[in-house]
């Protein structure tokens, strides 16, 4: 990358894309009397989608039958004209997606939205403990994978860890949900009731891994990060730096060919850009490509996002081999951490979003997840550390701020 790519890169202050930041949102819209008790929220381009009640659910024996995307396509027929599905689809490939067609949405610009929901100023819940950020068993994980990779099995594995906060009271989802979005409007704002009634998924995702209007198709992948600093010299020097890294571009690289090779059989076209631009969020600087194509007739979002996921960037690769690393390697099953949450109408437009920047709200625990990606010479310490900067963006929806827990002395 050129000194003049990185300086243009500089200034993109993570835009959104133009191609979906007028998506016709789903109707006909039903107002919701109180969105506190919504199911389902997702937030982006300015809109926000509010789901209701549960008109019908989408049956994992079909999909695992017939496919999930055409057991998609089949229940939104079924439902109905202004039918919307919404949920999220976990990492694990032989796991149950939770999916499902509302009673009633709601569209409406995203102030709206917000508010009539809670004031992200509201007084934040008191931490009473932090368990996990301190994790030995990590970093021996991460010494393992290098082993593997050393010995040829794989080339890359992304390795997850969990913390988890407890507070003094049950946290409020809505009033997290608002405190994730105010701090990255750029991104997709997420909310979604487990359908057991366990608790509450909540997160702000940077990645859209598909989405769809009028058979118009884009795909913006991360892979590459930075930790972002207080100063805005060193901010900015940063940037400049992961915008040069030879292993960060490299590994940017791989997961676009992997994008680049799983969209172009689906597409009419496709325009994939020579380098990748700067995306900026509230603790970490991405490397990201915003990929752009058409669909071939007949195809929707969820056949896109499927096509595409998992991508190197949350799983690794070989991915059967990667697969198999995580599923050793990491203590915990993943659930919907590193899947897809989002929505598709009738005609197949929509946005699916990857699950990350997340945690699962349950009582008064909050479980959250980070992982990074562990190639050839990957540091333990470092990719501990990289974790912990991650865990950053949902310990502050939470409203923890000031607290470290990289071991570095710099907050959270």
């Amino acid at each position: 990358m050129t000194s003049r790519t990185a300086a243009t890169a500089l200034s993109d202050r993570a835009v959104p894309d133009p191609a979906l930041s007028d998506q016709a949102l789903p109707g006909p819209v039903v107002p919701a009397a109180d969105r506190r008790a919504a199911g389902f929220r997702f937030a982006s381009y300015g809109r926000a989608l509010t789901g209701h009640g549960l008109r019908a659910r989408l049956d994992p024996a079909r999909a695992r039958s017939v496919g999930l995307a055409t057991a998609a396509r089949d229940l939104l027929a079924d439902a109905g004209p202004g039918a919307v599905l919404v949920g999220m689809i976990p990492f694990a490939p032989d796991a149950d997606p939770h999916l499902y067609i509302p009673d009633s949405v709601e569209a409406a610009p995203l102030r709206a939205a917000a508010s009539s929901s809670v004031s992200a100023s509201s007084t934040p819940n008191p931490l009473a403990g932090l368990a996990g950020a301190e994790n030995p068993g990590y970093r021996d994980a991460v010494a393992r994978a290098v082993e593997r990779i050393g010995s040829g099995d794989l080339s890359k594995v992304v390795l997850a860890r969990s913390l988890d906060a407890v507070a003094g009271r049950d946290w409020d989802a809505a009033a997290v949900w608002e405190r994730l979005h105010r701090q990255n409007p750029a991104g997709h704002s997420f909310m979604v009731r487990l359908p057991d009634g366990s608790g509450t998924v909540v997160g702000n995702s940077p990645e859209l891994v598909a989405g769809v209007r009028h058979g118009r198709l884009s795909s913006h992948p991360l892979a590459g990060s930075a930790a972002r600093q207080e100063d805005p010299a060193a901010d900015r020097a940063t940037a400049s730096t992961l915008a040069r890294s030879a292993k960060d571009l490299a590994e940017h690289a791989f997961v676009v060919d992997h994008i680049r090779t799983a969209l172009e059989p689906l597409c009419a076209d496709l325009d994939v850009p020579a380098v990748p631009d700067l995306l900026p969020t509230g603790q970490l600087w991405h490397l990201g490509t915003l990929v752009r194509g058409t669909l071939h007739e007949g195809l929707n979002c969820l056949d896109a996002a499927l096509a595409v996921h998992p991508t190197p960037a949350i799983c690794g690769t070989p991915v059967g081999a990667a697969r198999a690393a995580i599923a050793e390697l990491e203590p915990e099953d993943r659930g919907f951490y590193g899947g897809l949450v989002g929505w598709m109408d009738a005609d197949g437009a929509g946005e699916w979003a990857l699950l990350l920047r997340s945690a699962v709200l349950t009582g008064p625990i909050a479980r959250l997840h980070a992982g990074a990606g562990i190639v050839a010479g990957s540091d333990p310490e470092a990719e501990h550390r990289e974790t912990a900067t991650k865990f950053g963006t949902m310990l502050a929806g939470l409203g923890i701020t000031g607290l470290d827990i990289t071991g570095t002395g710099a907050n959270a």
